[in-house]
């Protein structure tokens, strides 16, 4: 069963600076020290009701399984990939949760 890494941006100073840093600086530094990932879905969050939602984007990082997920967590790359992160997250530090198993099978 996969297992995820999910970083949580809360919303930045600047939107669009955060976006170009994310696409043209981060993914390109963070992707090769996630040893084991298998894939990244990087989205915006949007809120139903039209007020503003708890975070400006939400990446979630793709292990197959929990196992690869904790060795690649514990390794220096990850270390090194969520610093940077937090270095890029100008309206404070990301949310970072690890999930897996579905619930509903």
């Amino acid at each position: 069963m996969s297992a995820h890494l999910l970083i949580m941006y809360p919303h930045p100073k600047n939107a669009a600076a955060f976006d170009r840093v994310y696409r043209e600086e981060h993914l390109p530094y963070a992707g090769p020290r996630l040893g084991g990932a298998t894939g990244v879905v990087s989205q915006r969050v949007v809120s139903a009701d039209g007020k503003r939602a708890p975070y400006y984007a939400i990446s979630d990082v793709t292990f197959p399984s929990l196992d690869a997920l904790l060795e690649c967590a514990s390794s220096p790359g990850a270390a090194e990939a969520l610093q940077h992160a937090s270095s890029i997250s100008t309206g404070g530090p990301p949310t970072i949760v690890m999930v897996s198993d579905d619930l509903a099978g």
